[in-house]
């Protein structure tokens, strides 16, 4: 029996709880940063084939950069000295 009164004290501190929550957010108005989070999300969706575009285009350069290097050391030009301290 105490534990049963346990659990319906610890259920109703929830709910409590859960109802402070639920007033808070009803009775909050939208932030300024919200709505900016909104209207960024917006335009990131429109322009997504923007986005993807200009990643393709980065990630055209990135291989461009990887060839030339690839093509450097390949070449027998590069001379690496290590010197101990």
């Amino acid at each position: 029996m105490k534990s049963l009164r346990y659990l319906n004290s610890v259920l109703t501190v929830i709910a409590v709880l859960l109802s402070l929550n639920l007033w808070t957010m009803w009775t909050m108005s939208p932030s300024a940063p919200s709505m900016a989070t909104q209207a960024h999300a917006q335009e990131g969706l429109a322009n997504a084939g923007a986005q993807r575009a200009q990643m393709i285009d980065l990630l055209r350069q990135q291989v461009k950069a990887t060839d030339e290097m690839t093509s450097l050391l390949k070449s027998g030009k590069v001379k690496v000295i290590v010197e101990g301290k």
